[in-house]
C-alpha cells in the first residue's frame, strides 16, 4: 500500500504536485485584477491584456485542519514528534479533528488573453492552464490507535484516503452587460487529462485482548496513469513492490505519440456567472464553475479481498542462537511476511477501461457596497463551497478593499473556514503597460520559539499556506462593466 501511494504521490508531484483553486479567493474583489474571471466568468479585466508562459500567474496552496505543531513539538531545544513521551496524549489528541483533511494545491497558467470588444459591452478571454488537486483524509482513530496503542481493545481506522486529479484546462469566455444592472458571463472548457488516483481503506478493526491482534481491513486502488506497471505475483496478487512506470514505451513511437500517450482522459466543463447592481454601489455576483466531466482511460483498478491478519505475539525468543527458528531476526521475517499476505489486492478486471466522473465543482456568492462617502472603498463578503465528497469544504470571507489611484488597488481580508480562520491580503499594480500583482489567503502569524537546528520556530496553527503572484501586459485604455 506505501509504495502505490508513493507511485501516485510521485507522479503527481511529477506534474507539479496539486491544482488549486480558480485564482486566490482575495483577489474577488480587488480592482484591475486581470484574472477575475476565473473566480466569476461575470467580471472582467479592467484593460485587454495578455500573458506569457511562466510569468502569467502561478496559485500555491495548502489547507489543512491539522498544523504542523500537531505533530512536532518543541523539546530540549529541539524537535520531536508527537510519539515522544514527553507529549501526552490529551495534548496532542485534542488538536485533532474526527476527519483531518489537508489539500495541497498548485495552479499554473501557460498563456491567457482577454480583449475587450469595440462596443465597451463585453469582454472575451482564452485561457491555458495545468491544473491538479490533491487531498487526503485521515480520521481520528488512527492516531488515537498510534499515539495510545493498547489502552482500548478496539479501534475503527477507516476511511482512510487518498485522491489526486492533475489534467489540461484550455478555456474560452465571454462576459457581457445587459441593461444598467445586470452583467452575466459563461465559459466553455475543454479538458485533457493527465493523471488521476483514488486510494481508500475504506474499513478497518483493530481487535486487541490479552492474547493476541485481530486486524481486519478492506481496501480499493483505482488510477488512469499513463506508464504504469502492475506486476503480479503467482497467485494473481499484485506485487506492491514491483509497481512503479514504464515511461520508455511511452516514448518509444516518437515526441508526437508520446505527447498523446500522456493524455490520460478527455472531459468538458463550462463556468457560469453574474452580477447585478440592486442600487448604486450595492452589487451581489454568484458563480458556479467546474460544471462537468472527465472521461478517464487506462483504468487501473484493485482490491483486497476482506484482509484478515492474526499476530499472538512472539514465541519463545531463543536469544542464544540467531540463526535459529524462533531468534528475533527470524520471527520478525516472519511477521513481516505474513502482513505482507495480509495487505494483497487483486486486480478488479471488471472495472478496467474507461470511467467517467464529474468535476469537483465550487461555488461562489459574493456581495460588495461601496463605501458612499469614497467610492473607491469598499467591503465585500464571500462565500465559496467546493464540492469533492469527503473532501468538500466552505469558507467565508470578508473583505476592505481599497484602489486610491487607477493604477494600484489593494485588499486585506478575513476568512473562516473548515481549515480554520486566516488573514489575506493582496497587491495589484495594473499601469497602462502591465498589471503586476502578488497576494496570499493565508499569511503565517503564531510560530513557536526557535528551534535549535531549524534556526526558526514552527507554525502553532492549521497548515493553512498560499501564494499567488504573476505579470500580464495591459494593451488597451481602461474599462469597467459597471459603468
Amino acid at each position: 500500500m506505501k509504495k502505490i501511494l508513493f507511485a501516485a504521490a510521485a507522479f503527481a508531484a511529477f506534474l507539479t504536485s496539486a491544482w488549486a483553486q480558480q485564482a486566490p479567493r482575495s483577489s474577488y474583489f480587488l480592482d484591475g485584477y486581470s484574472y477575475r474571471h476565473r473566480l466569476n466568468p461575470a467580471f472582467a479585466s479592467s484593460r485587454s491584456y495578455f500573458a506569457l508562459p511562466v510569468m502569467s500567474s502561478t496559485d500555491l496552496s495548502v489547507q489543512s485542519n491539522m498544523g504542523v505543531s500537531t505533530f512536532l513539538y518543541p523539546y530540549n531545544g529541539q524537535l520531536t514528534t508527537f510519539m515522544n513521551g514527553s507529549v501526552s496524549a490529551d495534548e496532542f489528541l485534542g488538536k485533532l479533528n474526527r476527519n483531518n483533511k489537508i489539500n495541497m494545491d498548485i495552479a499554473t497558467s501557460f498563456a491567457s488573453v482577454g480583449s475587450w470588444g469595440k462596443s465597451g459591452k463585453g469582454f472575451t478571454m482564452v485561457d491555458l492552464n495545468l491544473k491538479s488537486s490533491t487531498s487526503a483524509n485521515l480520521p481520528y482513530d488512527l492516531f488515537d490507535f498510534m499515539k495510545n496503542i493498547g489502552s482500548k481493545q478496539q479501534y475503527d481506522i477507516s476511511n482512510i484516503g487518498f485522491r489526486t486529479r492533475n489534467y489540461l484546462e484550455l478555456a474560452l469566455g465571454h462576459s457581457h452587460k445587459i441593461g444598467d444592472r445586470l452583467t452575466i458571463g459563461a465559459k466553455v472548457k475543454l479538458l485533457f487529462g493527465l493523471a488521476k488516483a483514488d486510494i481508500n481503506i475504506d474499513n478497518a478493526q483493530v481487535e486487541m485482548n490479552a492474547d493476541k491482534w485481530i486486524v481486519k481491513a478492506n481496501a480499493s486502488l483505482s488510477t488512469s496513469i499513463p506508464g504504469l506497471t502492475a506486476p503480479k505475483n503467482e497467485d494473481g496478487s499484485l506485487d506492491i513492490t514491483g509497481i512503479g512506470f514504464d515511461m520508455e514505451s511511452l516514448l518509444d513511437n516518437g515526441i508526437g505519440s508520446a505527447l498523446g500517450s500522456f493524455v490520460g482522459g478527455y472531459g468538458g466543463a463550462i463556468d457560469l456567472g453574474a452580477e447585478f447592481r440592486f442600487f448604486d454601489g450595492l452589487y451581489v455576483s454568484a458563480s458556479l464553475l467546474d460544471l462537468g466531466f472527465m472521461t478517464w482511460n487506462n483504468r487501473f483498478s484493485a482490491r483486497s479481498n476482506d484482509n484478515y491478519w492474526e499476530f499472538d505475539g512472539f514465541d519463545e525468543i531463543d536469544v542464544t542462537n540467531s540463526d535459529g527458528e524462533n531468534s528475533i531476526g527470524n520471527q520478525v521475517q516472519q511477521i513481516g511476511d505474513q502482513f505482507k499476505d495480509f495487505i494483497k489486492m487483486y486486480e478488479d478486471e471488471n472495472a478496467a477501461g474507461k470511467s467517467t466522473e464529474f468535476l469537483s465543482c465550487t461555488m461562489n456568492i459574493g456581495v460588495e457596497y461601496e463605501m458612499p462617502f469614497y467610492r473607491r472603498m469598499s467591503v465585500g463578503a464571500l462565500s465559496s463551497t467546493k464540492f469533492q465528497g469527503p473532501y468538500t469544504w466552505t469558507e467565508g470571507r470578508f473583505s476592505l478593499n481599497l484602489a486610491p489611484v487607477n493604477w494600484i488597488s489593494l485588499t486585506a481580508n478575513y476568512g473562516i473556514s473548515t481549515f480554520g480562520s486566516t488573514f489575506g491580503a493582496m497587491l495589484n499594480i495594473h499601469t497602462a503597460a502591465f498589471s503586476l500583482f502578488v497576494g496570499s489567503d493565508t499569511f503565517l502569524f503564531n510560530f513557536s520559539s526557535p528551534v535549535e537546528g531549524v534556526g526558526i520556530g514552527i507554525p502553532i496553527n492549521n497548515l493553512n499556506m498560499n501564494l499567488n503572484f504573476g505579470l500580464t501586459f495591459n494593451v488597451s485604455k481602461r474599462r469597467d462593466l459597471r459603468d
